[in-house]
């Protein structure tokens, strides 16, 4: 029986289905939900090489945040809608990768399971993007699961 849920999203159709599945199994045991979104704020410097800013960087940050707040708020409405009352936490870091962020907040938070949507990505598209759910299952010391998006 689990008694905190921690579930990670962003704003993805994947990730909507996580976080269904994490609402479901609040209610079902009774646990405490934690919902998280990581803000990966490197993107912005990358736009700043050398000093030399290619566009607004403190209107990039500044939509990147508010971006992220309202992915979050949008899941804790729906967990509330469906008769949960959650934690929310939003993770931001200028030099930290999403799944390093979440699998801190994690491990900070005492949760004894991690929801993340996985998007299926294959081949040259994952070697490239990377995998935050595969990422975070080496980072971290509770049970996963991860919830499978459209193929």
């Amino acid at each position: 029986m689990y008694k905190h849920i921690f579930v990670a999203i962003d704003d993805s159709r994947t990730s909507s289905k996580a976080l269904d599945e994490a609402i479901t199994l609040a209610r079902l045991h009774g646990a405490v939900l934690e919902i998280a979104h990581a803000v990966d704020e490197s993107m912005v410097q990358s736009f700043a090489p050398h000093g030399a800013a290619l566009v607004d960087t403190g209107k990039l940050q500044h939509a990147i945040l508010d971006g992220g707040r309202a992915t979050l708020s949008e899941a804790v409405a729906k967990a509330v809608e469906a008769g949960v009352t959650p934690r929310e936490r939003l993770l931001v870091s200028e030099d930290r990768h999403a799944a390093d962020q979440i699998a801190t907040a994690v491990t900070e938070s005492g949760a004894d399971l991690l929801v993340v949507g996985s998007h299926g990505r294959r081949g040259f598209r994952r070697l490239l993007l990377g995998s935050v759910a595969e990422n975070l299952v080496r980072k971290i010391d509770i049970s996963v699961l991860i919830v499978r998006g459209h193929a």
